[in-house]
């Protein structure tokens, strides 16, 4: 019989972002509808702007309840920006690659592009928000460590 506690222990950053990385597909879903369903904006251009504001969302989401990155330096929280935000650029190439494929290629419908979109982009994320925000961490803390350890040599 599995432990399921270890089991669960073993695999929470994983199945926390499961429920907060399906909280941000939500909104890149809802957002991509509005714009190209309701609003009939260009496909192209509704993805984008669902990224943008999706990935919004999941920085936050995934910093602080997925990961519990808490550091309060700024220069660790614009690295942690800066290295979420450069792989969701990867991701933002395969989510328009995987939209166009889908619609223009494939025929298939807009909206089950989009779900099967999130799917494989939302995998990817996964890996590199981990990569993000705790490799991140282990290096911002000995950068931290060091940096304190040299103020109090100085003074």
């Amino acid at each position: 019989m599995p432990n399921w506690r270890a089991l669960m222990h073993k695999y929470r950053h994983f199945l926390r972002y499961m429920v907060y990385g399906f909280m941000a597909s939500v909104v890149n879903i809802l957002v991509y509808f509005v714009f190209t369903h309701v609003w009939h904006i260009p496909y192209v251009i509704g993805n984008n702007v669902a990224w943008i504001i999706s990935n919004a969302v999941s920085f936050a989401l995934t910093k602080s309840l997925v990961f519990h990155s808490r550091y309060e330096d700024w220069l660790v929280v614009g690295s942690e920006i800066v290295s979420f935000f450069g792989f969701r650029l990867l991701s933002l190439v395969a989510d328009n690659v995987i939209m166009i494929v889908g619609i223009s290629f494939l025929g298939i419908p807009s909206m089950w592009a989009k779900i099967i979109d999130q799917v494989l982009v939302g995998l990817f994320n996964y890996a590199t928000s981990r990569w993000t925000f705790l490799r991140q961490n282990h290096f911002a803390v000995k950068r931290l460590r060091e940096r304190q350890a040299n103020k109090k040599r100085i003074d």
